[in-house]
């Protein structure tokens, strides 16, 4: 029984093919992800910024009432303020935050100045 090939372009359409449903396939999932965070961006970032929080907190609590001797240690040579690591830690999570909510109204801004110096009307004297 002989086999049937297939010639170059049938394979290219065929990949061609192949190709398009993996595409819609990945359209379709990355639309359902889209229309996810759409409508539980909020519940999302409140979710990660409070256990990320508390985390930090369990940490320090941790840290605080812990029985461990720190001389045991001998590469500590000085503690830092609980306070401030749990601030520093959670700066790159507020700072994306952040530029992400504000990156929208400073490229309108510009865009906007923009135009009004390329498209200024001239006054009538």
């Amino acid at each position: 029984m002989a086999r049937y090939k297939l010639t170059p372009l049938e394979e290219l359409r065929l990949e061609k093919r192949r190709l398009r449903e993996e595409r819609d396939l990945t359209e379709q999932r990355l639309s359902y992800q889209m229309h996810y965070l759409a409508h539980n961006w909020g519940s999302l970032i409140v979710n990660e910024v409070s256990s990320s929080v508390r985390s930090r907190m369990s940490d320090f609590v941790n840290s605080v009432f812990s029985e461990t001797n720190h001389s045991d240690s001998p590469f500590f040579t000085k503690t830092t303020n609980p306070w401030l690591s749990l601030v520093v830690s959670n700066l790159p999570l507020l700072s994306g935050f952040i530029w992400k909510m504000a990156k929208p109204a400073i490229l309108a801004f510009l865009l906007k100045k923009a135009t009004s110096m390329l498209f200024r009307r001239r006054k009538k004297k």
